[in-house]
């Protein structure tokens, strides 16, 4: 079946949606200062809508400038109190020009055509005239008609008289006009939520991690998509970008106002940059990706980045896992170690020297001596020569950390004469679909782990058979469930809160209500906003994601006790 996640729903997160937010407490956020300031009627309305007695959202046109606008204003309770208006182009109904329009919403006021003319400084006969085209391009035949056309379209357009002019009451009440209690009165829509999808370049027809995360996101999306959110319309929009363009992406999403964003794996020197451009706004930043660096940067600033929320524990819990699956094979007498040697190859762009001493002692402490720790290039490393390296030390089991599939099936051709006697584990990487079929020989006896997977339960069993009906493939063992239970995550704080916009309310509920899914619970309750790891971080299994390890025979992945 044809990939087509690289569909957008319609009217995705834009450049030319705009935003402003206010606060009673006097916080002010803007996604285009230029733009409202060239239009400060727009931030006097909305400071308006901070004193009003209700919190019914409000929807007009404005026609000021060289463009017809749609305004949406909406506000939540707090603490504190924050509106926000939306801007963003418009078509006009009907066909009606800005003219007829202003024409239109006179009508709707009750203005007989002198004193549409006489409000808009025209001729009565060019008044008429405006008028019949009206009626004729709505195809109505009234007044009445128009003023019930107007309301339920949110078409009331602005500037207009507002001395004369009666308008909806919540309407009248930001732009202090009269009110007029229309015949029959619909409420505007609500703002719809909008999220945004960043996924590497390359994502939407890989077959590694990357797609079926990418899948699995948009899976939940167009579920969402079908059914709405308490009561909004949702919309999203998937983009695709490189490293040194994440920052530029995450930054564009942010600013059309995009109620969260999330993000495929990509290199973790990239992504510190690339989140804190989505903190001024707080938009919420949700991402599956386990450099220690990345938990660490929200820990120590969570000020800035407290928008910012990792699925699953850090890098460092595969090794601890590690160390406790070689005790259970040991128990159980599956492995004997012929030795009591180990050896570390953990990925560059991942391990500083802290946190390499830190696995190196627990190591340590575990029991083991350490025959070789060594840094790799998971692009570029020269794997005949780490292979010698590993000859010469001959630890009784390897550790392995995270590496794409393409160096793993390179380290494992290098490596199968010493796989006959040395235990090999390594992380992540064999969740994707089909990694078995493509490995083949070399994935035989391989150990695998995952700090974060899908469990044999009847809710995955569902999903499963829903990305398969989607997708027409597996959905594998880790990826796209992860990234499903993002999105659902989202969505129940969205239900909880009274406006997915308000991002501290949003931020509050992830960091407090966990939420479980497909791949188990996701909770955001460890240091720097990440997942927990059972046991390491927390003994109670509820609350955490436990540590999944694996053994490959045949073309089968075999769960090993724990």
């Amino acid at each position: 079946m044809p990939d087509t996640t690289a569909r957008s729903s319609p009217s995705p997160p834009s450049p030319e949606r705009r935003f402003l937010e206010i606060t009673a407490a006097g916080r002010r956020y803007v996604s285009d200062s230029g733009f409202f300031a060239a239009r400060p009627h727009l931030e006097e309305i909305a400071g308006r809508a901070l004193s009003r007695a209700e919190d019914e959202p409000v929807g007009f046109l404005d026609v000021r400038g060289s463009s017809l606008l749609r305004i949406t204003v909406e506000s939540a309770v707090g603490p504190p109190r924050t509106v926000r208006l939306e801007a963003e182009p418009a078509t006009p109904p009907f066909g009606l020009t800005g003219r007829e329009l202003q024409v239109a919403t006179c009508m709707a006021g009750g203005l007989t055509t002198p004193e549409i003319a006489g409000a808009l400084g025209c001729s009565r006969r060019t008044a008429a005239t405006h008028t019949e085209h009206v009626l004729a391009k709505s195809g109505l035949r009234s007044r009445a008609a128009v003023a019930t056309m107007i309301t339920a379209l949110r078409a009331h357009t602005l500037p207009a008289p507002t001395d004369d002019l009666v308008l909806p009451p919540a309407l009248a009440e930001l732009l202090k006009a009269p009110v007029w209690n229309v015949p029959t009165r619909t409420g505007p829509e609500r703002q719809p939520i909008t999220v945004g999808l960043v996924y590497p370049a390359g994502s939407s027809a890989g077959v590694t991690d990357q797609r079926p995360m990418r899948q699995g996101a948009l899976l939940a999306l167009r579920e969402l998509e079908e059914r709405g959110l308490a009561g909004r319309a949702v919309r999203y929009t998937a983009v695709e970008a490189t490293a040194d363009r994440l920052a530029h992406a995450v930054g564009a999403l942010a600013e059309a106002g995009a109620n969260a964003v999330l993000l495929g794996n990509f290199r973790g020197a990239a992504v510190p940059s690339a989140v804190a451009r989505a903190a001024a706004p707080g938009t919420p930043v949700l991402h599956s990706m386990i450099a220690p660096a990345l938990a660490a940067a929200v820990d120590r600033d969570p000020h800035t980045l407290s928008h910012v929320f990792q699925a699953c524990a850090d890098e460092n819990a595969y090794l601890y896992g590690f160390l406790r699956t070689l005790r259970v094979l040991e128990a159980s007498q599956a492995w004997r170690p012929r030795a009591r040697r180990l050896a570390l190859l953990l990925r560059r762009s991942t391990f500083d020297d802290v946190f390499v001493d830190g696995l190196a002692r627990a190591v340590e402490r575990a029991g083991w001596d350490l025959a070789l720790v060594e840094r790799v290039d998971e692009q570029h490393t020269a794997w005949e020569a780490v292979t010698q390296r590993l000859e010469r030390a001959d630890p009784a089991a390897v550790f392995l950390s995270v590496l794409p599939e393409h160096a793993l099936r390179d380290f494992l051709t290098t490596t199968v004469a010493l796989r006959t006697r040395t235990l090999v584990h390594t992380a992540w990487a064999p969740t994707a679909p089909g990694f078995t079929e493509r490995l083949g020989k070399l994935s035989q006896g391989l150990v695998w782990s995952t700090i974060v997977g899908v469990h044999d339960t009847p809710q995955a069993a569902a999903f499963a058979q829903r990305y398969r009906a989607s997708y027409g493939g597996d959905p594998g063992l880790g990826a796209a469930a992860v990234h499903y239970d993002l999105v659902h995550a989202l969505a129940a704080a969205w239900a909880s809160v009274d406006r997915p916009w308000n991002h501290r309310a949003v931020q509050q509920h992830l960091r407090t209500v966990p939420y479980r899914g497909v791949a188990g619970v996701c909770s955001f309750a460890g240091p720097g906003q990440r997942g927990l790891a059972y046991p390491d971080d927390t003994h109670d299994p509820s609350t955490a994601h436990p540590h999944l390890a694996y053994r490959i025979t045949g073309d089968r992945h075999h769960l090993l006790p724990g």
